[in-house]
C-alpha cells in the first residue's frame, strides 16, 4: 500500500525548519535553564544554611556547627553540593549549545532534591503539629517550606533526560537513612539526659523505636518515587514533544535528510569552538524510525560541517577587507 502524501511541499519544508528550529533552540535552551536552577539552589542553600548557623549562635549559644545536627542544615548543603555539580556542565552548555550531565551528576541532585522534600514532608506532618513555632516562625518558614519548594521547581524545569530507576530511587533515601541511624542512637539509645540529641522532631514523643523507623522510611522512599515518577513523565513529555515533527513511519531516506539539516542549522548557530554531537537525540530518533545505531551520525556531521563551512565564508565576507 502506497503511503499517502503528507502534504504540500511548501507544508513539509516548513515543518522540517520549525523541528530544526525547535531543536537547535533546545540545546541551548536546557543550558539557559540549568544555569538558572543552579543560582537559584545555590542562593536558597546558602541562605537556609547561614540562616541555620547564625540562629544556633545568637539563640542557643553554642557552637554554630552545632546546627548541623538538624537535617535541615544536612538537606540544603546536599542541595548546594548538587548545584554546584551541575553549575560547569550548565555553563559549558550554554558555550557549547548542549546541555548534557554525566549519570552520577543527575544522581546527585536528584538524591538532593527528594532530602530537601523528605525535610519539608516531615516539617509538615511532625513539627507543624507539634511546634509550630519552629516550623513557620522567623525565617524558618523560607528555610522549611520556600526553599524546599523552589528546589524542586528547579529539578523539575531542568531538562536533564535522564530517567530514573528503582536504584536511583532507593539511593535518593540514603542520606535520610543514614541520618535517620544516627538520630535514632542519639535520641532513642543514648538520651539527651546523657549527652545525646535533643528530639528535634518531636518523633520519640508521638511513636515507639519499632514503628517510627519502619513508617519514616516508608514515607521517604514515598517521597523519592513520587519525584522520580513526576521527573520520568516530564522527561518522556519533552521527548515526545522534541520528536512530535518525525512520525515513527517516515522513510528512513527522509529521516536522514532531517538529520543532515538540523546538523546545517547547528553548524549555523555555533560558536568558533562550541561544536557538538546530540547522541542521545540521534539515537531516540534512530530507535523511534527503526534505524540502526548511528545511522543518522554521518548525515548529521555532513550537515554541521557544511554549516560551519557557510557560518565561515558568511564572516569572510562581512569581515572588512584588508588595505593594501
Amino acid at each position: 500500500m502506497e503511503r499517502e502524501p503528507r502534504g504540500r511541499p511548501e507544508d513539509s519544508d516548513m515543518e522540517a525548519i520549525q523541528s530544526r528550529e525547535y531543536m537547535t533552540g533546545l540545546l541551548r535552551r536546557r543550558s539557559v535553564v540549568a544555569l538558572c536552577c543552579c543560582v537559584l539552589t545555590l542562593a536558597l542553600a546558602f541562605y537556609g544554611i547561614t540562616a541555620g548557623v547564625n540562629r544556633t549562635i545568637t539563640v542557643l549559644g553554642v557552637n554554630g556547627f552545632v546546627s548541623f545536627t538538624y537535617y535541615t542544615m544536612l538537606a540544603n548543603t546536599l542541595a548546594a553540593l548538587s548545584a554546584a555539580f551541575v553549575l560547569p556542565f550548565a555553563v559549558e552548555g550554554i558555550r557549547r549549545r548542549r546541555f548534557t550531565l554525566p549519570g552520577w551528576v543527575a544522581a546527585a541532585h536528584y538524591v538532593a532534591a527528594v532530602s530537601i522534600t523528605i525535610m519539608l514532608v516531615f516539617v509538615l506532618a511532625f513539627m507543624s503539629w507539634a511546634v509550630p513555632e519552629n516550623a513557620f516562625g522567623n525565617d524558618n518558614i523560607v528555610t522549611h517550606v520556600f526553599c524546599p519548594a523552589l528546589i524542586l521547581i528547579s529539578f523539575f524545569q531542568m531538562e536533564n533526560g535522564y530517567i530514573y530507576s528503582l536504584k536511583d530511587r532507593l539511593l535518593g533515601i540514603v542520606p535520610f537513612l543514614v541520618y535517620g541511624i544516627v538520630y535514632s542512637i542519639e535520641v532513642w539509645l543514648i538520651g539527651e539526659a546523657n549527652g545525646g540529641w535533643l528530639d528535634i522532631y518531636q518523633i520519640k514523643a508521638h511513636m515507639p523505636p519499632a514503628l517510627a523507623i519502619p513508617v519514616l522510611l516508608l514515607i521517604g522512599f514515598c517521597v523519592s518515587t513520587g519525584i522520580a515518577a513526576v521527573s520520568n513523565r516530564l522527561t518522556k513529555k519533552r521527548t515526545e514533544k522534541t520528536f512530535r515533527y518525525w512520525s515513527s513511519d517516515a522513510d528512513p531516506v527522509e529521516i536522514r535528510i532531517e538529520a543532515y539539516g538540523l546538523g546545517r542549522m547547528a553548524g549555523l548557530s555555533s560558536g568558533r569552538n562550541g561544536v557538538t554531537i546530540p547522541v542521545d537525540l540521534l539515537r531516540a530518533l534512530e530507535g523511534r524510525c527503526g534505524l540502526e545505531p548511528e545511522a543518522l551520525a554521518r548525515p548529521y556531521l555532513k550537515g554541521l560541517v557544511n554549516g560551519l563551512g557557510e557560518k565561515a565564508g558568511e564572516n569572510r565576507r562581512r569581515s572588512p577587507s584588508p588595505r593594501r
